[in-house]
């Protein structure tokens, strides 16, 4: 899945105050940009009309950057002039101690300072290449990205992150690299971001300095909580004077107004109210949590898997519910802005899925599954086109929340699975729009099975619904599939007519897919097909 970073904004706040200093054009700012450099672009704007001898107050919210970066500015480009800077109480708290914003300020000014911090050595190579300087996507907001895979799993593409950086908070790569089994690859569209689940880690100490990189603190901090590591931080004091006291934040698993906070916990399943993601716009506008990050339905009074789906679903507030299995990998599109605008009228939308191997040289077992699989979903796909929907997978499918309250009843609730296939028949009964869409960017991926056992059980887990099933197309595409198999064991000749057809199903998924794999899958699949009928209307009904 790919994930859209906001611009840097300690190096679009830089390029700002450089253009002011030297009269040039203010670069524009759009409103998906972060507010700290809306803020600042606003206040510089006021100044260059400001005249002087007029009062003028500039208010900066709780922009820390702003505030730093214009009281050198105002001293040195307005001294004596009737300005007043103001903003959000915690703003006002601020202690008045020189930071390095305060001698970036400076050096921008022309006046140098004895500082070789992170953001004062970005600030001399700002300064240095004026006005070729390229505005980076933001390292410190890709820090809880870093915390979401250390504490999930899996892989995220980061668009337009930079190995050769401005920016100090680069060095985020490299913390979660040694403690936390995150490994960074980089490509010219940015970084790829992966980790397995992480189970076992070589240190259960992780001693981090935090004197340079402060606005990393809350996302490992939560990290090393989540993974059960013990962090011995130093360098937090001026951790306290930030938009929140942060240490005290963080070991309260509060937001208090504060963006960085409020990010931190959301990637680490903390709960966050709609009122508290508002700060979030002071760096990240874009970043959409209900779609990106998982709220996941826990079975925590052991009712089940459907109940714990239904009160995730009636504690909702969204419109569309884009549902996952736990242990899928998101669709590219779970990420982007605009994915309700595919959905148009659909009440039901079928999401593609893909089987995908993370071994390079698979087993046969997993070979077999991955051609299935791909005949399974052309044959869903085709079928949804047609109005004639027989297949959905919760593991990947959107509905209209109220559709599936309304449908709910229907779900079977003494059956431990099959809420995606009774959700299915329900909705079509109900005269529900039931629709696909069916491309790479939606499509979800799924790993296969790695054990006979296991994918026997799962074969009848899934046959054991059938006899449930009321909708004419399912049950028509079931026994049309039953009857071909059937005709297969009593006339192994049929192959001949069966083969070409699937082989073709197999091909429009998974092109790779070697003759003689769809071959032996086309030989054995009648057999497994029966022992999973048989086995699934007497084994024992559990998840």
């Amino acid at each position: 899945m790919s994930i859209k970073l906001p611009i840097s904004k300690s190096i679009a706040n830089r390029i700002l105050l450089l253009q002011a200093i030297n009269s040039d054009e203010l670069m524009p700012v759009a409103v998906n940009m972060p507010d700290d450099v809306i803020v600042l672009h606003d206040a510089l704007e006021a100044l260059r009309a400001h005249k002087k001898g007029e009062p003028l107050t500039l208010y900066l919210k709780n922009c820390g950057t702003a505030l730093r970066f214009l009281q050198v500015h105002i001293d040195t480009c307005y001294p004596g002039e009737p300005i007043i800077l103001t903003g959000d109480p915690r703003l006002m708290e601020r202690d008045g101690k020189p930071t390095s914003q305060t001698n970036s300020a400076l050096l921008m000014h022309g006046i140098e300072v004895t500082d070789d911090s992170p953001y004062v050595e970005m600030t001399r190579r700002v300064v240095a290449n004026y006005p070729n300087v390229s505005i980076e996507a933001c390292w410190s907001s890709a820090s809880f990205w870093y915390e979401y895979v250390a504490i999930h799993g899996g892989e995220l593409m980061l668009e337009g992150l930079m190995s050769d950086s401005l920016q100090g908070d680069r060095i985020v790569a490299d913390i979660y690299a040694k403690y936390f089994g995150v490994q960074t690859t980089f490509t010219p569209e940015g970084a790829v971001v992966k980790s397995e689940r992480v189970k076992e880690l070589k240190s259960e100490r992780v001693e981090i300095d935090f004197t340079n990189c402060p606005d990393l603190y809350p996302a490992i901090a939560l990290t090393c909580e989540k993974l059960g590591i013990e962090l011995v931080a130093t360098g937090t004091e001026r951790l306290r004077y930030k938009e929140s006291d942060r240490l005290e934040a963080v070991r309260l698993h509060e937001v208090r107004n504060d963006h960085r906070m409020a990010m931190a916990l959301m990637c680490a399943d903390y709960p966050v109210s709609i009122e508290d993601q508002v700060c979030i716009a002071k760096s990240y506008p874009d970043f959409a949590p209900q779609h990106i990050i998982p709220i996941k339905g826990v079975n925590d009074d052991n009712l089940g898997k459907k109940h714990a789906l239904s009160k995730l679903i009636h504690a909702a507030s969204s419109e569309y519910l884009w549902l996952h299995d736990d242990d899928v990998k998101l669709p590219r599109a779970a990420a982007m802005a605009d994915w309700r605008l595919k959905i148009e009228d659909l009440d039901l939308a079928i999401l593609p899925l893909r089987m995908e191997s993370e071994h390079v040289n698979p087993s046969l077992l997993v070979r077999l599954q991955i051609a299935e699989y791909a005949a399974i979903q052309e044959l869903t796909m085709h079928t949804a086109k047609k109005d004639q929907a027989v297949m959905c997978s919760g593991a990947n499918l959107i509905v209209r929340r109220e559709v599936w309250l309304a449908c709910e009843p229907d779900i079977h609730p003494e059956i431990p699975s099959g809420d995606d296939m009774f959700l299915l028949e329900a909705a079509k009964r109900r005269g529900y729009k039931v629709g696909v869409i069916d491309t790479p960017d939606y499509t979800a991926t799924v790993r296969p099975i790695t054990s006979w056992k296991a994918f026997l059980r799962q074969r009848m887990r899934w046959a054991g619904k059938a006899p449930h099933y009321t909708d004419k197309d399912i049950i028509r595409c079931g026994a049309l599939v039953a009857a071909a198999n059937i005709a297969q064991l009593l006339c192994p000749l049929f192959i001949l007519v069966k083969f070409p057809f699937e082989y073709s199903l197999i091909r429009k998924r998974e092109p790779r897919t070697e003759w003689y794999v769809a071959l032996l899958l086309e030989i054995v699949y009648p057999f497994y097909l029966l022992l999973s009928l048989i086995g699934g209307l007497f084994r024992r009904r559990e998840w």
